[in-house]
């Protein structure tokens, strides 16, 4: 049973993580494509976010797992909840990226 929790607060701690570096990492390649307007920046950040879906799904699905283990709820909540917090934040980097792209001149 501890060794169960200790598992649990290591894959909690490990799924905030993963969504903090998503957010930071999505962040940092949206600035990159801003001011420098290399259009192969787009390229590689739609590989970045289909990457970033598999991975964010993972740990979303087994925190959904650890859920109805009936320990340690409220901790799992607020995991689930900041995860879903990237997605809208998905959205609006994807609909900035492809309005950058759009209006920028080839080269």
């Amino acid at each position: 049973m501890i060794d169960n929790l200790f598992h649990i607060d290591k894959f909690i701690s490990t799924s905030r993580k993963v969504a903090f570096l998503t957010f930071l990492v999505a962040s940092i390649l949206l600035l990159i494509f801003y001011f420098t307007e290399f259009n192969g920046m787009i390229y590689f950040s739609l590989l970045f976010t289909i990457s970033a879906l598999f991975i964010n799904a993972y740990y979303f699905l087994k925190l959904i797992l650890f859920f109805n283990e009936k320990v340690k709820r409220n901790q799992i909540l607020l995991s689930l909840f900041v995860m879903l917090l990237n997605i809208p934040l998905g959205l609006l980097y994807l609909e900035i990226g492809l309005n950058i792209y759009s209006h920028s001149n080839p080269i």
